[in-house]
């Protein structure tokens, strides 16, 4: 049972500091933009209250096992798809991110790339393109919207 405790509460954890100070996976770039720190920090803290809820109820431990990590990653999906709608509609509509300025968290060519934008309303990091190779951690600015791709250029050229 102790496992349950400790994994909750590196869950809460995360949880905790992904919402106050900002994503926490994107900063120490883990999980490349699939997860966000919010929705794997709830999963790790709902796995072990899950473990542990479970373990109670007399279950054999691999079975305690197999119906905390089936809840967490149930928990996972759920509150990522959630995460992702609140940042589609956080602003009560589109809105336009043209202007905004960034971080390119990987390199960013023609053909593609990845920036993570310096707005409240920006939680998770976006795919980009430019008309030239820009560097990870270049600073940028995005010049265009082209769906759910932004076009940026280095912040120096502006």
């Amino acid at each position: 049972m102790i496992t349950f405790f400790v994994v909750g509460g590196i869950g809460l954890v995360l949880l905790l500091v992904s919402l106050v100070v900002g994503d926490l996976l994107d900063m120490i770039d883990i999980g490349d933009g699939l997860v966000s720190g919010v929705a794997f920090g709830a999963a790790l803290a709902i796995f072990g209250l899950a473990g542990v809820v479970t373990s109670q109820a007399g279950l054999p431990t691999w079975a305690t096992y197999v119906v905390a990590i089936g809840i967490a990653l149930v928990a996972l999906v759920l509150i990522q798809l959630f995460v992702r709608r609140v940042t589609r509609n956080e602003s009560g509509g589109y809105y336009s991110p043209v202007g905004l300025v960034g971080t390119a968290t990987e390199a960013t060519t023609p053909t593609g790339g990845e920036v993570r934008l310096d707005d409240v309303r920006e939680l998770e990091r976006r795919l980009a393109f430019s008309s030239r190779r820009i560097e990870r951690g270049a600073r940028v600015r995005v010049v265009a919207d082209a769906g759910t791709r932004v076009e940026v250029e280095p912040l120096d050229q502006a």
